[in-house]
């Protein structure tokens, strides 16, 4: 064959590649539309279809165009201080392409759904869809949205609410508000017991504070209402000592309330999301809730939610990856053959498919805790088991995420590190900005065991995986059955062990048991969906997913080259 020939069939075969991925994110994707329906029940799942369906198309087909294009080199957000006349402005100007975006992802009416309880995994479902594009400037703003409509919904008094709540709520784009929060200091970092903001009441006005000081790290530079922590004169210190107040962008006459812009962030992922250094500066806010409960109203309605936002974000960055890798080594020939024909490619393929599902399991689990708790439908053991899993759950899935893309890049070969070639390279970017979102890994898992020593929520914990895995009833699931029951038992041994080590041995050894919790809690709930498919009559490759995962994360001693299936199981794991 002559080589132009060669060149151009090679081209060809990239063009197929790039169709393959996906004209509609939903409507391909089985497991997780059967994992939608085994979590909401068939009523509620076929209600919702032709939302999630219509979605698909608009992110495979505006948002995640516009997300590439708006990523581009020089399209990024700019800071504008000061206007035509001088006056100072602290506006942010975005490229088009980022309302193209914007626009699509408001209008499928993700924060309008919490207007009611309720809607917890149905929100979790468009968001896994939107994440399919990365972060591209309107996840972080979307989920910051979400948690500041929950703090005002349960703890703003019924002016904030009458005032701000139509505007968060709303689908249209250019009349909804946007919300942020604002709590990380320089000094501080993640030990916001350590933030020095001030804020001072306003006299004759209950409940209107003036907030000075600076933020260090402030994600939706751009929001119309600032979430913010400060404390008050002679508060106590540590964490305390912390108020939660609504600081508005603008005060009603319409001028700046008390703030600027130091700089924009050059980050090395999420580069589309406007993040700046703040100084306040006697600006306007009002308190939400009691004045000495603002940390637990930042931590439970904010903190929390964004945590919850990440996973699902995560997982959708995990999901496109997948698709992104798989299309590519079915139509990539080497030495012969298509790519995908390789047991190394395979097992990579498998990794990320593996994660994957274990990631998304547990999320949707939390969804539904979420939507249960909304619903004070809750008991106390799910509390405790949801006040673990937000955090344990964002750690695991954030981490996977990142391991994920690079086994994604790895098999794009030297195309993966190419921007223009493909939109790994922008995934991965964006992983790594999440691992560090909302609580860094170390953080994470020192307040679980804080929670543990403190209150006992292991118990619940471990009580839920042994009630999940009990209820198996296929009989083809039943050597998965004993075996997750083993390591439950034994995981919970050890970790009753570890709380009563030293506190430096506790807290050295503490990552290394949250990793198998959280992979146990992945397979627990893997297992039970498989038996839930087995007694639905559907078709599935969980049970193969399930096998790889509890192999490869769960069996520390398990050697493939010594397993006669290994290579069949990664054939049926990856398909």
């Amino acid at each position: 064959m002559p080589a132009k020939d060669r060149f151009d069939q090679a081209r060809a075969a990239f063009e197929e590649w790039r169709k393959d991925v996906s004209q509609n994110f939903y409507t391909g994707n089985r497991v997780f539309q059967n994992m939608l329906r085994f979590f909401m029940g068939d009523d509620a799942f076929t209600a919702i279809q032709p939302q999630l369906q219509a979605f698909g198309s608009v992110c495979a087909s505006v948002i995640d165009p516009a997300a590439t294009e708006n990523d581009r080199i020089g399209n990024h957000p700019q800071l504008l201080r000061w206007n035509d006349l001088g006056q100072r402005t602290e506006e942010i100007h975005f490229h088009p392409s980022y309302h193209v975006a914007g626009r699509a992802a408001i209008e499928s009416g993700i924060l309008a759904l919490q207007a009611q309880p309720g809607h917890a995994l149905q929100q979790a479902a468009l968001f896994f869809l939107l994440s399919h594009c990365g972060e591209m400037g309107h996840a972080c703003p979307i989920a910051c949205t979400s948690g500041l409509i929950r703090a005002l919904q349960n703890k703003g008094d019924d002016l904030l609410r009458r005032r701000y709540l139509p505007g968060l709520l709303s689908s249209d784009y250019d009349r909804r508000l946007v919300g942020a929060q604002f709590i990380t200091e320089i000094q501080g970092g993640s030990d916001v017991g350590a933030n020095a903001c001030t804020a001072v009441p306003v006299d004759g006005k209950p409940g209107v504070w003036r907030i000075s000081g600076e933020k260090w790290f402030c994600s939706v530079a751009n929001a119309d209402l600032f979430l913010v922590s400060a404390r008050p004169e002679n508060a106590a210190d540590g964490t305390r000592g912390l108020g939660a107040f609504v600081v508005p962008r603008r005060l009603p006459e319409g001028s700046l309330n008390g703030f600027r812009i130091r700089r924009l962030k050059d980050k090395f992922g999420t580069r589309t999301l406007a993040t700046g250094e703040i100084d306040f500066e006697q600006a306007i806010g009002y308190q939400l809730g009691a004045i000495d409960e603002g940390f637990k109203i930042i931590i439970e309605m904010v903190l929390n939610v964004s945590r919850w936002f990440n996973a699902i974000g995560s997982c959708g960055l995990m999901q496109r990856g997948y698709l992104e890798a798989r299309a590519f080594a079915s139509r990539r020939t080497a030495f012969g053959a298509p790519i995908i024909r390789y047991p190394l490619v395979q097992e990579a393929l498998a990794e990320i498919k593996a994660s994957l599902y274990a990631g998304l399991a547990s999320t949707l689990y939390l969804s539904r805790l979420i939507d249960l708790m909304d619903l004070q439908q809750t008991t106390d053991k799910e509390k405790a088991v949801h006040r673990l899993l937000v955090n344990i759950n964002k750690y695991s899935t954030s981490v996977a995420a990142s391991l994920a893309l690079r086994r994604a890049q790895e098999i794009l070969g030297g195309n993966g590190a190419v921007e223009t070639f493909s939109v790994i390279p922008r995934l991965y970017r964006d992983s790594v900005v999440y691992e560090s979102w909302e609580g860094s890994h170390n953080v994470l898992c020192l307040q679980v065991l804080r929670d543990c020593r403190k209150y006992g929520f292991h118990q619940a914990y471990f009580e839920t995986l042994l009630q999940q895995v009990n209820s198996v009833s296929q009989p083809e699931l039943s050597s998965y059955q004993q075996s997750l029951l083993q390591m439950i038992r034994q995981a919970e041994s050890r970790f009753n062990g570890l709380l009563q080590a030293s506190e430096a041995e506790a807290q050295l050894f503490i990552r290394g048991n949250i990793d198998y919790l959280a992979r146990l809690f992945q397979a627990s709930v893997l297992l039970a969906f498989a038996d839930w498919e087995a007694r639905q009559h559907l078709r599935s490759d969980t049970p193969a997913v399930l096998r790889f995962f509890v192999h490869r994360f769960l069996e520390p001693f398990h050697l493939p080259n010594q397993d006669s299936d290994y290579l069949a199981l990664l054939q049926l794991a990856h398909g």
